[in-house]
């Protein structure tokens, strides 16, 4: 994730009065809308890559979640670069040796070859993506943080068209997505796994 100040010479296009448009990349077509809408509603690079970071927490839910972890490179108006770290740390450190191992494998078959994945407990890390947008908002937002969430909040509970490939993310890690019941509820309502076109809804979260 990066942001730059339009103001600060960053890589832009000409608006329609002359003056420099901010571009918006994303994974997802409604993660671009939500970073555009809080533009147009007054806010800056810092509130749009926030509003940007939770509607792909609904949007693209394969890839990224509030429950990881990250980084955000950034570059103000006045010159000055700054790395976020919001990286997850690593659960149980310093403490003692677990009795048991808290995982069990998982086989993903990315058709080329089969990976084993470590799931369970003991590989939930202390999320980080949270706290660390929460503070990049904090820190250098504009606008207040209910407007900056509203897009990903509405999208929660209205849901969210999976594009082909993020159906196909999906599919991939079905047996860890389907592992648990709050995953089966999400990601096989009905008992059928969601597929492109299909809605993803979230409406824990859009609550959260």
């Amino acid at each position: 994730m990066g942001a730059t100040d339009h103001r600060s010479g960053g890589r832009t296009r000409p608006g329609p009065s002359g003056d420099a448009a901010p571009l918006v990349a994303a994974g997802h077509r409604v993660v671009v809308e939500a970073a555009h809408e809080i533009l147009g509603a007054g806010g800056n690079a810092y509130d749009a890559v926030v509003a940007a970071g939770f509607a792909a927490s609904v949007a693209e839910p394969g890839l990224t979640s509030l429950a990881g972890g990250g980084f955000c490179l950034v570059r103000t108006a006045a010159g000055e670069e700054v790395l976020f770290d919001f990286f997850v740390d690593t659960p149980g450190r310093g403490g003692p040796p677990a009795a048991e191992p808290r995982f069990h494998e998982v086989m993903v078959d990315f058709g080329a070859a089969l990976q084993p994945f470590h799931c369970g407990p003991g590989s939930i890390a202390v999320p980080g993506v949270l706290a660390g947008y929460l503070h990049l908002h904090q820190r250098l937002g504009r606008i207040d943080l209910a407007t900056v969430v509203a897009p990903a909040v509405r999208l929660a509970e209205q849901g969210v068209e999976l594009l082909p490939r993020q159906a196909g993310i999906v599919s991939l890690l079905e047996p860890i997505l389907l592992g648990t019941d709050a995953g089966r509820a999400l990601f096989a309502p009905g008992g059928r796994l969601l597929g492109a076109g299909d809605r993803f809804r979230n409406p824990d979260l859009a609550g959260f």
